[in-house]
């Protein structure tokens, strides 16, 4: 019986223990309460859905058959830290194929070393002039370093009124 008494008297939490133990207790729990917004806040854009607005190029009746024509786009850029839109060039390409229109909207960034490409008349290709890549009218790569096609925005027509967004993908 007195071995029993010992026993328990040893497992018994002592006053002192127990005013630690609840220190600590609220401790943690105020160290959550502070720590909760700023992990949420870090995490917030992880999560967060972008929205990508549609931006009006031009009007494609206006564009002819077979001939890339730039326009210069003001694209917002939705990353990071608001800020204003940024110019573009949009080369926008109408190719006739098989009797049916196909609109085609390039970027004029080389995918070797990002330098703008322009189109050439006398060639009838796209042409980086920082290494002579090379690119046919629809962005393929036909010469020089460049390792891929030019990318191409994501577009919409509504009616005859052609919209771009600031979104690429690979051919």
């Amino acid at each position: 019986m007195a071995e029993e008494a010992r026993e328990l008297a040893q497992r018994r939490v002592s006053r002192r223990r127990f005013m630690i133990m609840g220190i600590n207790v609220a401790g943690a729990g105020t160290a959550l309460l502070i720590a909760a917004p700023i992990v949420g806040s870090v995490l917030s854009p992880v999560f967060a859905k972008r929205k990508t607005p549609w931006v009006m190029v031009a009007d494609v009746s206006r564009v002819p058959i077979g001939v890339p024509t730039a326009y210069v786009v003001n694209l917002p850029i939705n990353e990071g830290w608001s800020v204003p839109p940024v110019p573009r060039t949009v080369y926008v390409v109408k190719l006739n194929l098989n009797g049916s229109v196909e609109m085609l909207t390039l970027s004029n960034v080389c995918t070797h070393m990002q330098c703008d490409v322009h189109w050439d008349i006398g060639l009838q290709e796209f042409l980086c002039p920082c290494h002579g890549g090379l690119y046919s009218i629809d962005g393929t790569n036909i010469g020089g370093p460049p390792p891929w096609p030019l990318f191409r925005y994501e577009h919409k027509l509504v009616d005859s009124t052609l919209y771009v967004r600031n979104v690429l993908y690979e051919p």
